[in-house]
Parts: structure tokens; C-alpha cells; sequence
């Protein structure tokens, strides 16, 4: 063997908790040992170790400085080496390497495994880096709400375990009644606040569940799962109501607002594709502005 450890392991935090990522160790009781070792180092010097951005080197426990945990005196492991592994200067995790015998690490190991943490941190911040555009992708900049991707991507999850399970699953299409007004009268920005907190207004109507996106322009599309007709019909009203008895401050003007709703349904009105439930709400939404705007309509079989 190139280094003389008897358990290694990666751990990454997740909130208070250590989870152990990868281990290696011989015999397997050391790994239960050094587990509890280096618990006490990152609570101990964890922090110290990010805001320093230094290597926390350690041996044999009579070498250790006042301040620095110090091994069990039982302990069958005698030195240990633990590297902090930082990502934007949050410490996420660390290598820990634990030996049996005293003064096992030199300066060449800690060279060593150094370079091999900056390899294991340079990687988990190109994966979070990734992870976070991804989710950019996902969301509107605007309201930041699900854009029309990120809503398609959970709702086709949602209508497939709904049209599997025969469980009901509604759609609720809405739109904002003459929004072209407040752009052309009072400009984009004064339209952009109003959006915002239209876009506000839904969140706080609709259930932890469910799922709310702008699906673009001035319309917002809600998947409500596990909500049949009269249930989303509330939640339309609700939100109908609320968008209307609101005043928004756009310039130096207060006014009022309103918003029209459509309404779709799994399995009363038997679409046969998600596509179908969409296309449904789109329809109740068509007849919800033509009958006057801001009213809240559900889907008719032929209704256009």
C-alpha cells in the first residue's frame, strides 16, 4: 500500500448531519470509530477550518494542541488525518483517514490527499453549479415561479400517475383580464409588478401540493393533484376573488385588477392525454373571457 491508513471515508453534510459517502477500511469496526472521530474534529474545528481555508493536521493523541479533540485513550486507532472539503467557502463535507498506528501521516500524505480533496470540492461545485442552471432553466426570472418547461416536466409526472391510479387530477388555466392596458398606459416595469403579485396571489390560494408556473405572457396555469371539480372550482373562486378585491399600485395610481379562470378535470371529463386536460382548461378559459371576464368557468364538452 502506497499509505498506511486503516479506514478512509468522504463525508458530506447535510444540515447537522455527517452522512458517510464512501469508505474503506480493515476491519470494519475501525470505520464505526473513525465515524465518531471525525464528528467531533468537524464540530470542533469545522468552521475554523472553512473561514482559515486550512488543512486540519493531526496525530497521535499525545501530540495533540490544547483545544484539539483528543482520541479515546481505549481507541484502537492512534493518528488521524482529516482534509475539509469547501465548495463558495461552505464547508459541505470532509476526508477523514484514520490509522492504527502512531505518527502515521507525514507531510507527503497530506500533500497527497490536499490535492485529492481539491479534486472531490472542484467537482461537487461544477455539480452544484449545474444543478442550480438547471433549476434556472426551470423557473420564471420574473415571478420565479415554474416557467411552461418546468411546469410541462411535473405535470407529465403528475397526469401519468393520475391516468394510472384513476386518481382526480384538475387543471386551472388563468389569465389576467385587459393586462395590455397597464403595459401600454403605465409601462412594462408598472406590468411587471402587477404580475408579480397576481403571481403572489396564487401561491397563497393554492395547496402545498399543487403546482403553480407562468405559462407565459399573462397567463398562469395551476396542476392541482388529488382535486376534483368542486374543490378546484374553491380554489379558482378563491383566487378570483382575492385578484379582485386587491388594489395595485402601479406609478403613482391605485387600481383594480381581475383575472379569468378555466377549468379542467381528470377523470370527469375523460381527456385521454394530459395534452387533452390543457387543451380542456383552455377552452373553459375561452368561455370564462367571452362570457364577460373575470369569472371562473369549467370545461364543457363542446362548448366553443
Amino acid at each position: 500500500n502506497l499509505f498506511d491508513f486503516s479506514s478512509f471515508g468522504i463525508f458530506l453534510r447535510e444540515g447537522r448531519t455527517l452522512l458517510l459517502l464512501e469508505e474503506e477500511s480493515c476491519p470494519t469496526s475501525f470505520t464505526q470509530e473513525a465515524a465518531k472521530n471525525v464528528l467531533k474534529v468537524f464540530s470542533i474545528l469545522g468552521g475554523e477550518a472553512v473561514r482559515l481555508d486550512r488543512i486540519d493536521f493531526q496525530v497521535e493523541k499525545r501530540n495533540f494542541r490544547p483545544g484539539q479533540m483528543a482520541m479515546n485513550p481505549q481507541a484502537t486507532l492512534r493518528s488521524h488525518l482529516t482534509l475539509p472539503l469547501a465548495v463558495e467557502g461552505e464547508m459541505i463535507g470532509c476526508i477523514a483517514l484514520h490509522s492504527d498506528q502512531p505518527n502515521a501521516f507525514d507531510a507527503q500524505d497530506l500533500q497527497f490527499f490536499s490535492v485529492i480533496g481539491y479534486q472531490i470540492s472542484s467537482t461537487l461545485k461544477h455539480v452544484q453549479r449545474f444543478s442550480s442552471v438547471k433549476d434556472m432553466a426551470l423557473y420564471d426570472t420574473l415571478t420565479k415561479l415554474y416557467n411552461r418547461r418546468g411546469f410541462e416536466e411535473r405535470f407529465a409526472m403528475e397526469a401519468q400517475r393520475a391516468f394510472y391510479s384513476l386518481t382526480p387530477l384538475s387543471t386551472v388555466i388563468v389569465d389576467i383580464d385587459h393586462f395590455k392596458r397597464v403595459n401600454d398606459t403605465f409601462g412594462h416595469p408598472e406590468g411587471d409588478k402587477v404580475l408579480c403579485e397576481i403571481a403572489s396571489v396564487l401561491k397563497t390560494c393554492v395547496r402545498k401540493m399543487d403546482t403553480v408556473a407562468r405559462y407565459g405572457g399573462e397567463e398562469f396555469i395551476l396542476m392541482l393533484p388529488q382535486a376534483g371539480l368542486e374543490e378546484a372550482s374553491m380554489i379558482a373562486e378563491r383566487i378570483r376573488r382575492q385578484v379582485q378585491e386587491r388594489r395595485f399600485d402601479v406609478g403613482k395610481a391605485h387600481i383594480q385588477m381581475t383575472v379569468s379562470l378555466g377549468i379542467s378535470n381528470f377523470p370527469e371529463h375523460r381527456p385521454r392525454t394530459k395534452e387533452d386536460l390543457v387543451r380542456m382548461a383552455d377552452i373553459a378559459l375561452y368561455d370564462a373571457k367571452r362570457s364577460g371576464r373575470n369569472r371562473v368557468c369549467v370545461f364543457m364538452p363542446r362548448s366553443r
